[in-house]
């Protein structure tokens, strides 16, 4: 495995490159996080063929400041950051596929997994997808804060996971602690819930890590893996 800085879409993107690639892997980061941190997190999906791709989100990495909590407009300016990395992640991912000619899977941690679903109920369509440690539906707004943004505003109306039947039925597996206080268990479960009719048998799951908080584990990584090596096997459209 190798590593490389690529350009795609105009963008500097992270890539660790297998010898021999069988598909590509776009990783979303979270809030405050980096592409650097979100591939730190995968590890042996190289190893197993998959070419990694990440890039930082809006406002992250050398693109700015992440939105600050003493801010009182933190809510809407996450979910502003949510929108543009959405866009230009799927930029990204047209760009890398019509360059390496692979089957794309995707992948997000915690925003970066509420972007997976952003993405995902405007008819992207990867092979399958992993939301680690996040959900279909926006946090609660804090006592007092409200949202002017109609973009944001419209996130909040509608969530990505009322959507269910613009998914595609694309496999999606959700990985979560029990112990999670940025994200609740029952926030993820919530959105399982949502989507559930809208999908086939065995195309829609969940993974829970007891005792576990807001982290993506070495475990929640190889039960991730081995989920999307099941579809890359099964030559899911």
């Amino acid at each position: 495995m190798r590593e490389e800085t690529l350009t795609l879409a105009g963008l500097p993107v992270l890539a660790h490159l297998p010898e021999a690639p069988k598909a590509l892997l776009l990783a979303l980061h979270g809030l405050q996080g980096s592409k650097e941190h979100i591939l730190s997190l995968l590890p042996g999906y190289a190893e197993r063929g998959f070419l990694l791709l990440a890039f930082d989100a809006p406002r992250h990495g050398g693109r700015g400041s992440p939105p600050s909590a003493k801010s009182p407009r933190y809510v809407e300016e996450v979910y502003q950051v949510a929108l543009g990395y959405k866009e230009e992640a799927w930029a990204v991912a047209e760009e890398a596929r019509r360059r390496y000619g692979l089957p794309l899977f995707l992948a997000g941690g915690s925003l970066g997994a509420f972007v997976l679903h952003l993405l995902l109920s405007e008819g992207f369509r990867p092979r399958a997808a992993l939301a680690f440690i996040g959900s279909g539906f926006p946090m609660k707004l804090p006592q007092g804060q409200e949202v002017q943004d109609p973009k944001v505003e419209a996130l909040y109306q509608t969530p990505p996971a009322l959507k269910g039947e613009a998914y595609g039925n694309v496999p999606l597996l959700h990985l979560h602690g029990t112990k999670d206080l940025i994200v609740p268990l029952a926030r993820m479960e919530k959105t399982l819930e949502a989507l559930r009719p809208h999908y086939g048998e065995g195309r829609l799951a969940r993974y829970v890590e007891e005792g576990t908080g807001h982290t993506i584990t070495p475990l929640m990584a190889r039960v991730g893996l081995g989920f999307l090596e099941a579809w890359q096997e099964e030559g899911a459209p």
